[in-house]
């Protein structure tokens, strides 16, 4: 679904727009009781992130943000992920985990979160981190697999944390790891290549799907599986 008229995505790295995305993902997870009060009006669990980490906002007609969520680069075991036991070590280092996924109530359900996790996978593709991580809840790591087609792993061991129980979940940031996705989702996937350019599309070598046909086409991907420079850690 497309976005509502007038909003868009933003990147935020700093200045006052930080600031309020702060406030806002701490104002909500407050009223759903997943952090403590902070005269700092931030979730502090997640404030030694700040330097290594990004904002992705949707932002409506009244500059007023209805969506986060951030990318935070590193090591496993440095982020917020790594409180999780890891039990599949295929994602090797730097990673990045998409965390602080928050949207208001009553912009459900009308593309926030996608356009969000779009944002964010890009974002992750265009750094030097192999692969994507994330904690999220059982039902919705299914929804990713079975409706989506997302190629989403389990990586690690669940257990309570910030109110609710998520596994940790992984996805390679490679050319073959969306082949089934393009061929499973083909619609979907060319929305997310929307997001990219043509110039990123080939060096990531990722698989196209052809205008006016709905078929992926694989051929101008052989030789250009994996991405070049993948795996030093971003600094």
């Amino acid at each position: 679904m497309p976005l509502s008229p007038g909003h868009h995505v933003e990147t935020i790295s700093g200045g006052d727009r930080w600031m309020q995305a702060e406030a806002f993902l701490y104002d909500l997870y407050l009223q759903l009781g997943f952090c403590e009060e902070s005269p700092h009006r931030r979730v502090e669990e997640m404030a030694r992130w700040a330097d290594n980490s990004r904002f992705h906002a949707v932002i409506d007609g009244n500059d007023e943000i209805v969506g986060t969520i951030r990318t935070i680069y590193g090591r496993y075991e440095e982020l917020p992920v790594g409180k999780f036991e890891r039990i599949d070590y295929g994602h090797e280092d730097p990673v990045c985990e998409l965390a602080s996924l928050v949207i208001r109530p009553g912009d459900r359900s009308t593309g926030v979160i996608e356009n969000l996790y779009r944002n964010g996978w890009l974002d992750a593709f265009r750094s030097e981190a192999t692969s994507v991580v994330a904690l999220i809840d059982p039902w919705l790591f299914r929804v990713f697999k079975d409706v989506y087609a997302m190629p989403f792993r389990v990586i690690g061991e669940s257990h309570h944390y910030m109110g609710s129980d998520p596994v940790p979940v992984g996805m390679a940031l490679d050319g073959p790891t969306y082949d089934d996705l393009a061929r499973r989702n083909p619609e979907f996937w060319a929305w997310i290549l929307e997001a990219a350019t043509p110039e990123e599309i080939a060096q990531w070598g990722l698989p196209i799907v052809l205008p006016g046909t709905g078929e992926v086409d694989f051929e101008r991907t052989t030789e250009n599986r994996v991405r070049p420079g993948a795996g030093r850690l971003r600094r």
